[in-house]
C-alpha cells in the first residue's frame, strides 16, 4: 500500500512539473482596437422594451464597459416614422414609451455624439401555436411539463422556453430552471442573464432553453421537460412561457453561450467564437420575442397526473 501511494505521488509530481515546464507566456503585440457603440435590446410583443447602450472594450483591457448616456433614439415601425419616445432610466438604459405587437417590424436608429449613427431592424414573429399543455408534480420542487408545438412549414422558426413561480398574494415572480428531455429538437442552455435594465420591470433573460425547428419543420411535435426551483416555495402558480424568437435572437444567444464555453474557463481548449450581431455602425443585437404564457399548476394543491390547461 505504501509503495502504491509513493508511486502515485511521484507520478503526480512528474505530471505537474511537465505542465509547468510547458507553460509559456505569449505577449500580445497587436494594436488595441477602438471602442465601438454597442446596442443590446429585446423587443417583446405587447411589452414596453428597453435599449442598452455602451461602448465595447479591448479584450485585454481591465476597464469596465462605458455607458452611453447621451444617445438619441428614433424608431420606424412597419416602414413609417413612429412617435415612440425613449427615456433614459439608468446608466446607458433607455425605455420605450410604446409596445409593439406580433407581426410588427421595427428599425431603431441611435445617434451617438461623435460616433455617427448605429441602427438595427427586427420583425416580431407570430406567437407560437401549442395544444395539450400538461403538468405533473414530480416530487420535491420539480414539475414535469409537456405540450404539443404546432410548427409552421418552411419558416425556419426558433423557440425559447422559460418559467416562473408567481406569488398569488404579491404577484412577485421567481424563475425556474428549465430543462428539456428531447433527442429531436436542438436545445441550448442560455442560463446566463443577457440583459438586465436595472429597473423595477423584469427584463432579465435567464434559465432558458433555446431550440430551432430544424428537425421538426412543419410538424406537430410533443415537447417534454422539467421545471425545477432552487427556492422551494409552495402554493404558487407556475407560468410557462413558450416563445417564438427571431433568427437574430437565436443566433446571438447561441453564439454568446458558445463563446462562453470556448473562452470562459469552462473548457480546457476552445476555438474562438464570433458572437452574432445585427447592428450596423456598431455591434450588438436587436432581438424580437413573442411569448405565449400558460399557467400550469399550483404546487401543493392539485393532484398528480392531471391536465391543468
Amino acid at each position: 500500500m505504501k509503495k502504491t501511494l509513493l508511486y502515485f505521488l511521484v507520478l503526480t509530481s512528474c505530471f505537474l512539473l511537465f505542465f509547468a515546464g510547458c507553460t509559456k507566456q505569449i505577449e500580445f503585440d497587436g494594436d488595441e482596437t477602438e471602442p465601438l457603440p454597442v446596442m443590446v435590446s429585446y423587443v417583446e410583443a405587447d411589452t414596453a422594451f428597453g435599449v442598452k447602450m455602451t461602448y465595447s472594450r479591448f479584450f485585454l483591457s481591465g476597464r469596465g464597459f462605458k455607458s452611453i448616456n447621451d444617445a438619441t433614439i428614433r424608431a420606424e415601425v412597419n416602414g413609417a416614422p413612429s412617435a415612440m419616445a425613449f427615456a433614459r432610466v439608468g446608466e446607458g438604459y433607455y425605455l420605450s414609451s410604446m409596445a409593439l405587437h406580433a407581426g410588427d417590424t421595427m428599425t431603431l436608429h441611435v445617434a451617438v455624439p461623435g460616433e455617427g449613427e448605429v441602427s438595427a431592424g427586427c420583425r416580431l414573429p407570430a406567437v407560437p401555436v401549442v395544444s395539450d399543455v400538461k403538468a405533473t408534480e414530480e416530487g420535491g420542487y420539480s414539475v414535469g411539463f409537456s405540450f404539443v408545438l404546432h410548427d409552421p412549414a418552411a419558416r425556419g422558426d426558433c423557440y425559447m422556453l422559460r418559467a416562473w413561480y408567481v406569488d398569488s398574494a404579491t404577484g412577485e415572480r421567481t424563475q425556474y430552471v428549465v430543462s428539456v428531455d428531447d433527442d429531436v429538437i436542438y436545445d441550448v442552455d442560455v442560463s446566463d442573464e443577457v440583459i438586465d435594465l436595472e429597473t423595477s420591470t423584469d427584463y432579465s433573460y435567464g434559465w432558458q432553453v433555446l431550440f430551432t425547428d430544424e428537425r421538426i419543420n412543419g410538424q406537430n411535435h410533443t415537447v417534454k421537460g422539467t421545471l425545477e426551483s432552487v427556492f422551494g416555495q409552495t402554493g404558487q402558480t407556475i407560468q410557462l412561457q413558450i416563445c417564438s424568437v427571431s433568427r437574430d435572437t437565436y443566433l446571438y444567444l447561441a453564439t454568446l453561450k458558445a463563446q462562453q464555453y470556448s473562452g470562459g474557463g469552462i473548457s480546457f481548449i476552445g476555438e474562438p467564437v464570433q458572437i452574432h450581431t445585427n447592428v450596423k455602425g456598431g455591434i450588438g443585437i436587436l432581438g424580437a420575442v413573442s411569448p405565449r404564457t400558460e399557467e400550469l399548476i399550483t404546487l401543493g394543491v392539485q393532484n398528480e397526473n392531471t391536465d391543468y390547461r
